[in-house]
């Protein structure tokens, strides 16, 4: 499901859930000896009202180690798509990581979000640029999309 590109870091399949959060960066006080957690999302613009939101999380472990546990979704209202192997890719401060697209099957009339990937990255270095593609290349509200992008800063 998951493969390394470009002789880059190991990446290992996350069991992520819960719903995204529309605020940009909240931090959740951590225990003793610095555990800790730091939460965020950031979303597209693709100029439809299809996007993918990308929610993340840091965790802080006793030692200090981070892992960067991240979770891309789509965010829009009736959408149908196919699964598409590697088709979500997560660059790390230019490490690039890829895993397979879900397919989605939502045919409701409120806006929504429906995961498409997550990713589990340990030994996160506790700020890096972080870039979501999901590999689209169809039509959305009549706009023909190829690659949705989200970028945005994580600090953990």
């Amino acid at each position: 499901m998951f493969q390394r590109k470009q002789n880059e870091k190991k990446l290992f399949a996350a069991g992520l859930g819960g719903g995204l959060s529309d605020s940009d960066l909240e931090r959740v006080g951590g225990g003793a000896g610095g555990e800790g957690v730091t939460t965020g999302t950031f979303r597209s613009n693709s100029g439809t009202q299809l996007n993918i939101v990308v929610s993340w999380t840091v965790k802080t472990l006793a030692g200090g180690a981070k892992t960067l546990d991240v979770v891309v979704s789509t965010d829009s209202y009736s959408l149908f798509t196919q699964s598409i192997d590697n088709g979500v890719t997560l660059s790390v401060d230019g490490v690039i990581y890829s895993a397979d697209a879900l397919a989605i099957s939502y045919s409701g009339t409120e806006r929504a979000t429906n995961t498409l990937a997550t990713f589990s990255i340990p030994n996160f270095a506790g700020t890096a640029l972080v870039t979501a593609t999901w590999m689209f290349r169809g039509t959305y509200g009549k706009t023909q999309l190829t690659d949705i992008v989200a970028t945005g800063t994580v600090a953990g």
